[in-house]
């Protein structure tokens, strides 16, 4: 959506301007379609009272299905825009073995996980230490 879209939105595209106080004092300003306000408002209803939610409460479902390692795999290479693919590429480990990781079906070792975690930049202790 371009930045004149967001400013100037039509009655089909209609947008809500969210802004996220940061803790420290930043702030964060998103904006969510109309067609998804009633899932914020849900959210915001289960924990907009809380000063805090330890991340691992909200994926507490995802953890169970994919393991913290691979959901910490999986959101490393999300943050750098990389496919599967291309990560496979970048490290030299196989595409499906990276799926694997990703969905808790195979451990990740410490030799993997320096070569995953010298590609996306992260602490490779995320990825052996997670259980």
């Amino acid at each position: 959506m371009s930045a004149r879209t967001r400013e100037r939105p039509t009655d089909s595209q209609a947008i809500y301007k969210v802004v996220i106080e940061i803790p420290g004092g930043g702030k964060k300003m998103s904006f969510v379609p109309a067609k998804h306000l009633q899932k914020l408002e849900a959210f915001l209803k289960k924990y907009g009272e809380s000063e805090s939610v330890l991340w691992e409460e909200l994926a507490k479902d995802r953890i169970a299905k994919h393991k913290k390692a691979g959901l910490a795999l999986r959101g490393a290479r999300y943050r750098e825009g990389f496919s599967q693919k291309e990560l496979a590429k970048r490290t030299g480990i196989s595409q499906e073995n990276i799926s694997k990781m990703e969905n808790g079906l195979r451990p990740i070792g410490e030799k993997v996980a320096k070569k995953l975690a010298k590609a996306l930049r992260i602490d490779f202790e995320l990825l052996v230490n997670a259980a």
